[in-house]
């Protein structure tokens, strides 16, 4: 009476296989079939599935006990056949790792995350989290992704102290449509907010711009220049006479927007 082990060494010797090769073919390692054939553990339904179409014997006669070590139906599958069924199953291994996608996370973490997390994949949602993150949907101090959360984030839509991305919210804000104390975009919503429509609650710059002090092609507010015909040094003037402490750095930001 054999059981799985004996019957897994069986089968290798029978087709002239090193542990290696049989590892190589099914996408383990060869630490993992010496483990199958001391009997120290046993393969997972899938592998089991591999060693069956590799070996042309059912899962049935690998894992009951007794019966013949080789069934003749093995024996006789040529090594060009072998190496066939070897291809095959490293596609389809191949195939499955694609659409699991790619993950990296390193072994040093800081306040119980890791330093660093990579999880991606193109064919369903992976989620990061780490110091850097890089995901479908990140979270870190440093965050890349589709979704991004977290201190300084660049993605599709990100939410951050920094956030840069088509739509994104944050202290300081860039992107397509911006929400934040310091919003520049398309569309910005903000304390101070920068773009081609502008809404904000202090200053507000841009082709539309509303708010207390508005400056823009159309602008309304408490206190509003209209930019067209406006010298720099008008607009300039202007802004230092509301915003008094207003940098030379701030100014010529503004200057951007509306020339």
């Amino acid at each position: 009476m054999q059981d799985f082990s004996e019957k897994l060494v069986s089968l290798r010797r029978s087709k002239g296989l090193s542990q290696e090769q049989l590892a190589q073919a099914l996408g383990v390692s060869r630490q993992s079939v010496s483990k199958w054939e001391s009997g120290g553990a046993m393969p997972e339904l899938g592998k089991l599935l591999a060693l069956s179409d590799l070996f042309g014997v059912s899962v049935d006669t690998l894992i009951r006990a007794g019966g013949a070590s080789v069934p003749s139906e093995a024996v006789n599958v040529s090594n060009e056949e072998f190496q066939q069924v070897s291809h095959q199953l490293s596609e389809i291994q191949a195939t499955l790792r694609r659409r699991e996608g790619f993950e990296y996370k390193s072994r040093h973490t800081l306040f119980g995350l890791p330093l660093v997390h990579i999880h991606v994949s193109r064919y369903r949602l992976c989620v990061a989290r780490g110091i850097l993150a890089i995901g479908n949907i990140s979270i870190g101090l440093l965050s890349i992704g589709g979704f991004a959360l977290g201190g300084i984030c660049l993605g599709g839509f990100a939410l951050g102290l920094l956030a840069v991305a088509g739509l994104c919210a944050g202290i300081l804000a860039l992107g397509g449509l911006s929400l934040g104390i310091l919003a520049f975009g398309g569309v910005a919503i903000g304390c101070y907010a920068f773009g081609g429509v502008a809404v904000a609650s202090q200053l507000a710059v841009g082709g539309a711009a509303v708010g207390r002090v508005a400056v823009g092609a159309a602008a309304k507010g408490q206190e509003v220049l209209l930019t067209d015909g406006a010298s720099s040094a008008q607009i300039l003037s202007f802004l230092q006479t509301h915003f008094p402490g207003l940098s030379s750095f701030f100014s010529g930001l503004v200057s951007l927007f509306v020339q």
